[in-house]
């Protein structure tokens, strides 16, 4: 099992910022899922379709919000729906913006825009 010092070391080198909580499943979820470099300020250009469904867009719903999400292939996922607006790319989000992380399950349920273990 890795140690808080060890996960922050591996965090600081790939430049991914340490959660704030500082719990080791957070800072596990945070370098399984997240890339270094700055992460996205978007807007919503449209509200997602039907056709967006399982589809990690989907967890942004109001196009009078700004979102933040943390540069990882969620967020590069996203920005390819084209129907995000990039107003900036930052290592931290603004105060006024909502934070969209990698939900626990994108593996499974999120992973290129469908669900892989849906019966068909």
């Amino acid at each position: 099992m890795a140690t808080k010092a060890q996960l922050s070391k591996q965090m600081k080198k790939l430049g991914i910022p340490i959660p704030s909580s500082s719990k080791v499943a957070d800072m596990e979820h945070r370098l399984k899922y997240w890339k270094g470099g700055p992460g996205f300020l978007v807007r919503l250009l449209r509200t997602p379709s039907s056709k967006f469904e399982g589809h990690p867009i989907k967890l942004l719903n109001d196009r009078t919000k700004l979102y933040w999400i943390p540069n990882s292939e969620m967020a590069t996922t996203m920005v390819e729906s084209k129907i995000l607006l990039v107003l900036d790319r930052t290592e931290k989000p603004s105060n006024n913006a909502v934070v969209i992380d990698v939900p626990s399950n994108y593996d499974s349920g999120w992973n290129n825009g469908g669900n892989d273990g849906a019966d068909s």
